[in-house]
């Protein structure tokens, strides 16, 4: 299986979705690409005029953590292509 290139943290960890917890609702909060959602143009990462960056972003809000982790286990795919960053070949 070929690993995935994902964004990381400083001391080289993968920065990876997880299921966050605020005022009685439940949030998946991903890094997603800053160029995947449009933020940061295309063009301008592959003339290196800007860089990609994970922007934490909450993808999905559900009412509890059971219906978040159902809810990201069927859309798993979706999430990991929004969080990997965008490479110029």
């Amino acid at each position: 299986m070929r690993k995935i290139k994902l964004f990381r943290d400083r001391k080289g960890n993968d920065l990876v979705p997880y299921v966050s917890s605020k005022d009685g609702r439940y949030e998946i909060v991903a890094p997603v690409s800053s160029v995947r959602i449009g933020e940061t143009n295309r063009n301008a990462v592959k003339s290196k005029h800007c860089v990609d960056y994970p922007k934490w972003s909450a993808v999905y809000v559900g009412k509890s953590e059971a219906d978040c982790k159902k809810w990201l286990d069927q859309y798993r795919e979706v999430v990991v292509k929004l969080c990997i960053p965008y490479g110029v070949s």
